[in-house]
Order: C-alpha cells, then sequence, then structure tokens
C-alpha cells in the first residue's frame, strides 16, 4: 500500500442510484435475489423464537424490508453529512427515484419511521441530552433553517423532501443510545400487522439486531468512496 490513497470520486445520484438498485430493489448475486434470501433469514431468526411471526408472508415481509432500507439508509446518510446540500439533495434524489421506478408506496412508507426518528430524537432532548437542551434544540433550530434556505437555492420544493431531512437532524446520539431501536421495531411489527407488545424480549432482540446491521451495511458503503453533492 503506498503512502497515501485517493478515494474515488462519485457523484451523489450515481452511487444512491447503484445502491438503490443492487442492494434494496434487485440485489442479485449469482442470479439468486439476495434480499428473498435475507427475507427468509429474518424470519427464520424471529419464528425460532416467536413462531406466530411465520404467518407473515415473506413478501409481505421483503416488501417491509426495503422501506425500512430506505429509511436507515437516510438515516446514516444525515448522521455522516449532517445537514446542508448532500443531505437535501439525497432526499429529492430518492423521491425523484422511487416516483421514477413507481414505488411510491416506498416513500409512503417510510414516513412512519421517520416520524418515529423525530420523536425519539426529542425524546433524547428532553432526557438525556436535558442537560444541554437549550444548545442541542438551538443547533437543531439552525441546521433546519440551514436546510429550507439550501432547498431554495437547489430549486427544491419545501415540502416532504426537506421534512423528512429535519426529522433526522441531531438524531445520531438518540441512536447510539439506542433510543430507536425499539420504536422502530414497534413501528415495523405494526406494519406488518403484529402487535409488538406481543413479542417476547426475545424476537425484539432479533428485530433491533437487524436494523442495526441494515443501518451498518449502509453506513459501511460509502467507506471507499467520496461523494460529491
Amino acid at each position: 500500500m503506498g503512502f497515501f490513497t485517493t478515494k474515488q470520486e462519485i457523484k451523489l445520484e450515481d452511487f444512491c442510484r447503484d445502491f438503490y438498485d443492487t442492494q434494496i430493489l434487485n440485489p442479485l448475486i449469482g442470479g439468486i435475489h439476495a434480499g428473498n434470501v435475507f427475507t427468509d433469514v429474518v424470519k427464520k431468526n424471529v419464528v425460532e423464537v416467536y413462531p406466530e411471526f411465520s404467518k407473515i408472508s415473506s413478501e409481505k415481509l421483503c416488501e417491509e424490508i426495503k422501506v425500512l432500507r430506505f429509511e436507515l439508509f437516510a438515516l446514516a446518510w444525515t448522521h455522516k453529512f449532517v445537514s446542508g446540500k448532500i443531505v437535501v439533495a439525497q432526499s429529492d434524489f430518492t423521491k425523484s427515484y422511487l416516483t421514477e421506478k413507481d414505488r411510491n408506496d416506498i416513500w409512503t412508507g417510510m414516513e412512519p419511521y421517520n416520524n418515529m426518528i423525530d420523536s425519539c430524537t426529542l425524546h433524547w432532548l428532553t432526557s438525556l441530552g436535558k442537560m444541554n437542551l437549550s444548545f442541542n434544540y438551538n443547533m437543531r433550530e439552525d441546521l433546519t433553517k440551514k436546510n429550507v434556505e439550501v432547498a431554495k437555492e437547489l430549486g427544491v420544493e419545501n415540502d416532504d423532501r426537506v421534512a423528512r431531512v429535519n426529522h433526522r437532524l441531531w438524531s445520531e446520539n438518540a441512536w447510539k443510545q439506542k433510543l430507536m431501536l425499539g420504536p422502530l421495531v414497534f413501528t415495523f411489527c405494526e406494519r406488518i400487522g403484529i402487535n409488538a407488545h406481543d413479542l417476547n424480549q426475545e424476537a425484539q432482540f432479533r428485530l433491533a439486531a437487524t436494523i442495526k446491521g441494515v443501518y451498518e451495511g449502509a453506513e459501511q458503503s460509502w467507506d471507499k468512496v467520496k461523494i460529491k453533492g
């Protein structure tokens, strides 16, 4: 290895399109749909400790995992880039991409997770982060205003594309301190028709581990490249 290494530069749109195409919507490995394999593994792991989970169709589960992966990708992206052009542009591109693919159902499905992320962040601000409540709250407000201004500069309407970004702002501590995993598990279960309160602790733990793994997979995807906004 040389003394210097240069990360390959790649446009935001190209990077996201490739990830969405090959890792979420149509992940093929040797002609096998990796998304279906992953779904089967998730289902098997939960059924082992909560047999009622077997009643959920694999197709329904697979589709909901796609929704969750899009939101967790955006969450990890926000934790990496924080705010500004590259974060607003990612949200704008994602909505356009899903419209192009006739998958507006995914964009709509992301909203409950996005709202839950916002709720968990506000909970962190007023509980674990309350010693610095004024500072954290003002920082989040400043970043929110910045994203609205950036959206205007980019010609992006100040609609749900910007609101989704702002719901993820300043959420890294809530994520790191595991305030989000439980609520995201409950949201996931609600959307696939399972009462999360009926899940035993091990089943909840396994679903939480899945969510954490999906987030980390997104986080690692840009390790070796430099994203150009």
